[in-house]
């Protein structure tokens, strides 16, 4: 199984175009969830982290949205989204993921603190976010496809991550 779950990270990395925008690749972001440990099953809400006053926020936003639809089937789960205003960081509760969109860096902190009182894992575009161990995952696409684990800030959210996984990507 987590044979198999590697070759399709692998596979998704490989066949996915990059892009040049900083725009998250959420058919990449969205992998990652299955190798947490426990994997996520059934429906999961992740929260999708905006500045409704940010346009590139909502820019983002929208293209998560677009990206996971009315929901995105990834390993034993289905993603929904919700978005959750940087203001309204106490709406967190109860969720398991959070996509944090682009030009939040004023909010890092804020955010970082709230996904660790909630035990939420961060996934970003922003690789600023999670070499400063405010954000736990951050996903690039361009040059190439790369994805960089926090282990401070896994760890501080107490999210565990697949042996195989950790293999694949950047750990700092």
């Amino acid at each position: 199984m987590i044979r198999s779950a590697t070759a399709a990270i692998v596979i998704a990395a490989i066949g996915v175009a990059a892009t040049a925008r900083a725009e998250l690749n959420v058919p990449i972001a969205a992998r990652v969830l299955p190798f947490l440990l426990p994997p996520p099953t059934g429906q999961v809400v992740a929260a999708i982290i905006v500045a409704p006053d940010r346009p590139a926020s909502l820019a983002e936003a929208a293209a998560i949205e677009r990206s996971i639809g009315n929901g995105l089937p990834v390993g034993g789960a289905v993603i929904r989204t919700k978005r959750v205003p940087v203001t309204a960081l106490a709406d967190l509760h109860g969720m398991r993921f959070a996509f944090v969109t682009a030009g939040l860096r004023s909010e890092h902190d804020a955010i970082s603190a709230a996904a660790t009182r909630e035990g939420v894992v961060t996934i970003t575009s922003d690789r600023t976010c999670v070499q400063t161990g405010r954000c736990v995952v951050a996903v690039e696409s361009a040059p190439r496809v790369q994805i960089t684990v926090n282990r401070a800030a896994a760890r501080a959210v107490k999210a565990r991550f697949g042996s195989a996984f950790l293999m694949l990507v950047k750990e700092i």
